[in-house]
């Protein structure tokens, strides 16, 4: 957060800085009196964002931009005083819910529009040989097949557009230590990285729980543990929140807006840990079967998260797991397959000046089985506890980013001392998705948090 709350009056203000469409025919127009509600989302598990723009029209833009569903906007707000936006230039792919208002002289519609990125992730299908670190690899598809120039340069007189050179960037967070080589079979830039995450060993952490991402400010390729780990070690956290009626002020002659945006409404838990769901999809022990169709032998390795659960970074920095040390767990609830072959990309070399085969030692299908169980329970961990709240909107806030949440005790207390928060679910969080609402007047924001274990 910034500095200086100067110019903040509330905790929620919102300065709308640009939010222009560039149509087809490089028409500029500039949204902003008509702009009703823009939504923005943003999630950890998935690839891109997306969002929806509603539109209350008196001067029929449909037909005079023309606006058919394929223009370019450029969103850029700010939270007032500080120095973090967002900032970007997104795709629009569909117009919706075109309705005429007073008495046929007005309308409104909806623009849906998603991450540049997106059209060239499900243009481009590769048929592509890669090889090296997993790491190295993941770059190299996003700096040559989905990277774009996305952000524009509009004239004063809105009569002058030149697209700049800066670009999203994909930020590594904890790199893989291991080497691949396969061959795209069609598949788009986006399932080969996914692919890729999903075969991820890290080299300075233990899950194996690698995902790529997209916030309002970067791309992300790195394990959730690296995430939790940095958050501690760093003491890099977005606050302290906690329940309370924006109104009360704790005898201060005027609203303390700082204390306001951590301040919580619409709290809910919307998911809590379900036992007999985790004694049966593979979270407390999964089996994974091996089939080496060279040799004709097949292998059974069990994974058990609760004998490695304290291996592992959690939410808290000192976590509580959320089952018992003699939980009920049977790998055969939860079987998957998967096909190795040990001569997999082996080439011919000499040595000696005898020709001899040499093995990739890095081939990645004889991996699977350290990577499976754990990438398995690893995620599946992460939506055991799952916290709803709204508070007011800022712009240097992003998914994956870790904060405190004071849940309250709920009954009544016995006296005046006792502990005022829940002792199991108060803690560290782990921001999953953010919807920003936003208007003339009002950024909030909607986040889901997670957190994988208790306090202690």
């Amino acid at each position: 957060m910034a500095n200086s709350n100067q110019g903040v009056q509330k905790a929620g203000d919102v300065e709308i800085l640009d939010v222009k469409l560039i149509t087809t025919t490089n028409n500029v127009i500039d949204l902003t009196d008509f702009l009703a509600e823009l939504n923005i989302y943003e999630d950890m598990f998935a690839n891109s964002m997306h969002g929806n723009l509603m539109i209350v029209d008196a001067r029929n833009l449909i037909e005079k931009g023309p606006i058919i569903g394929e223009e370019y906007l450029i969103v850029k707000i700010r939270t007032p005083s500080f120095t973090d936006v967002i900032s970007k230039t997104f795709r629009v792919y569909r117009v919706s819910d075109r309705t005429i208002i007073r008495d046929n002289t007005m309308q409104s519609f909806i623009l849906h529009f998603t991450s540049i990125e997106l059209f060239n992730d499900v243009l481009l299908p590769l048929h592509t040989f890669f090889e090296g670190k997993i790491t190295d690899v993941v770059s190299s598809i996003y700096t040559n097949y989905i990277m774009e120039k996305r952000e524009y340069d509009v004239g004063v007189n809105e009569d002058t557009l030149n697209i700049k050179e800066s670009v999203s960037p994909l930020i590594v967070i904890g790199a893989a230590a291991n080497n691949v080589k396969f061959i795209s079979p069609g598949w788009t830039p986006f399932k080969c990285i996914n692919w890729l995450a999903s075969k991820s060993i890290p080299m300075f952490a233990t899950a194996k729980n690698f995902l790529f991402f997209e916030s309002n400010k970067a791309f992300y390729f790195g394990s959730v543990e690296t995430i939790l780990k940095n958050a501690h070690e760093k003491q890099n956290y977005l606050g302290n929140y906690t329940i309370s009626a924006s109104n009360i002020r704790n005898g201060e002659p005027v609203p303390d807006t700082n204390r306001e945006y951590f301040l919580a409404k619409d709290v809910s838990m919307a998911q809590t840990t379900d036992y007999l769901k985790n004694y049966t999809n593979g979270y407390l022990a999964n089996r994974l079967i091996t089939l080496d169709v060279y040799n004709k032998e097949y292998k059974n390795i069990d994974y058990d998260h609760v004998a490695n659960y304290k291996n592992q970074k959690h939410t808290s920095p000192n976590p509580k797991a959320i089952f018992s040390d003699d939980a009920l767990r049977n790998s055969l609830t939860s079987v998957d397959f998967y096909p190795v072959n040990d001569y997999l990309f082996s080439k011919e070399t000499k040595i000696g000046g005898k020709i001899t085969s040499i093995n990739f030692k890095e081939n990645i299908s004889t991996k699977m089985g350290e990577i499976h169980g754990n990438r398995k329970s690893s995620l599946l961990e992460l939506s055991n506890l799952k916290l709803n709240m709204t508070v007011p909107g800022r712009t240097d806030v992003e998914v994956g980013r870790v904060l405190y949440f004071n849940y309250p005790v709920l009954g009544e207390k016995e006296s005046p001392d006792e502990e005022s928060n829940d002792k199991y679910y108060s803690g560290y969080y782990l921001v999953t998705a953010i919807h920003h609402s936003i208007n003339k007047s009002k950024h909030m924001m909607t986040m889901e948090c997670v957190k994988d274990c208790l306090e202690v």
